[in-house]
């Protein structure tokens, strides 16, 4: 039977983590014949509440420099649309990472591999550092996977499982996010590495989706004060989901890993050292959806994914509208199964998202409104694109959004760009 602990967290959460650890034989007998620890965080953006607080990594990093390790990596991908090193900047985490000397380890900046996944093969670029590490010589190192206690728009919850997708690349993300493929992708990256320990946190939850808007940070974030661990990460995820309100049932990659009997997300099956029956309350996943109102959009009867051309066109425009005045009048179309009486009079630019509206009416808009006025993303999920023109469609500069100096920017994307990064990012000018 698995196990499970939820903590709340002490004044100096180093002890909260260690007194997880002991009821698992302790820190160090869980680091024992290890000579490197890899620490997976969730840092997609720099926005409130959409990363692993810094406080607790720090309480990590000091919990594992306890049980004797030195080679500590602090690891992530961060969001199609920008790039870890900024990220890791603008939330100090990288100062804690310094700090405590660790190191930080920008995957997208990472030499990649082909490795063949999931159990219809097929092929994505992987961290070479990563595979040599977490796959080849697996005995050898530690994996603490360090997650937020998020919902999320696309798959209900983010949590440890769903951490994971930060190991491929923003050129495999974007062809994958859809209905069809993002469930059963999640599945298949953690049928292929699993941590071997997953401690979510829990100090608030993010809830109304996964982007909070910094103007009503206050429907987002709900103090919790709790972390979440265990060695499953599938028991773990469904303690999680549990707290935020939902149901193994409700959240489709946690069903597919629990059916391929990969990790026990059945809670009658778990054992749960902690007292959950305080959360009650069942978090809104969604995003909020406030949208301005000269934006024209017009929505396929079939194939709007959520998950691909839908969910994050939609959420970045609400967040730019609110955060930073984003307004039309322009238009956005997406999905299969456009009415073509409704493409009639539509304000002008015009973005279609996603393949199924660019091959079933990008010519067609390009015929009757000019070439110019029609940009055409051709993924599911090109956030970076959509973001990009979502920006020029509303006058905004891309450096507005980032909290940085303009310069400093520049610089960061500069020394990602020469370590490698293949982060897709919106122009900057």
């Amino acid at each position: 039977m698995p196990k499970v602990v939820v903590h709340d967290i002490t004044k100096d959460p180093k002890d909260t983590i260690l007194g997880i650890f002991d009821g698992f034989g302790g820190i160090n007998a869980l680091l024992s014949g290890k000579d490197r620890v890899f620490i997976k965080i969730n840092a997609v953006d720099f926005r409130k509440g959409c990363y692993t607080s810094p406080e607790i990594l720090d309480a990590a990093i000091r919990a594992i420099k306890e049980g004797g390790i030195k080679n500590i990596y602090v690891m992530e991908n961060s969001t199609q649309g920008n790039f870890t090193r900024l990220v890791f900047h603008v939330t100090r985490i990288v100062d804690i990472i310094k700090k405590n000397g660790a190191k930080p380890l920008y995957l997208d900046e990472q030499k990649s591999i082909k490795v063949t996944m999931g159990r219809d093969g097929y092929q994505v670029d992987f961290p070479k550092v990563l595979y040599e590490h977490l796959v080849e010589k697996r005995e050898d190192s530690f994996y603490l996977n360090l997650p937020k206690l998020k919902t999320h728009t696309m798959t209900t919850i983010t949590l440890g499982i769903k951490n994971q997708f930060g190991f491929l690349y923003h050129g495999d993300r974007r062809m994958h996010h859809n209905t069809f493929e993002l469930h059963k992708l999640l599945a298949d990256i953690y049928e292929f590495v699993r941590p071997d320990f997953t401690i979510i946190d829990g100090t608030v939850a993010v809830v109304n989706g996964h982007y909070p808007l910094e103007k009503r940070i206050d429907k987002h974030l709900v103090p919790m004060n709790i972390l979440i661990g265990g060695g499953d990460t599938v028991a773990v995820d469904a303690v999680g989901a549990k707290i935020l309100g939902y149901t193994l049932n409700e959240v489709k990659h946690l069903k597919i890993i629990h059916e391929r009997g990969l990790g026990c997300a059945d809670l009658e099956k778990i054992k749960i050292i902690g007292d959950i029956s305080r959360f009650k309350k069942k978090y809104p996943h969604k995003f909020i959806g406030t949208l301005p109102d000269d934006v024209k959009i017009v929505q396929g009867k079939e194939h709007t994914c959520i998950e691909g051309c839908m969910g994050n066109t939609l959420m970045i425009l609400e967040m730019l509208h609110i955060d930073y005045g984003a307004h039309g009048p322009f238009s956005i179309i997406f999905g299969k199964g456009i009415n073509v009486k409704e493409l009639e009079d539509l304000p002008t630019p015009i973005m279609v998202v996603g393949p199924c509206a660019v091959d079933e009416v990008g010519e067609l808009l390009k015929k009757r409104y000019g070439r110019k006025n029609i940009v055409l993303t051709n993924y599911c999920n090109d956030l970076a694109a959509v973001t990009n023109t979502l920006l020029k469609f509303s006058g905004i500069k891309a450096t507005k959004i980032v909290p940085l100096n303009p310069i400093k920017v520049i610089f960061l994307l500069l020394q990602a760009k020469l370590h490698g990064s293949k982060a897709n990012t919106p122009s900057i000018f």
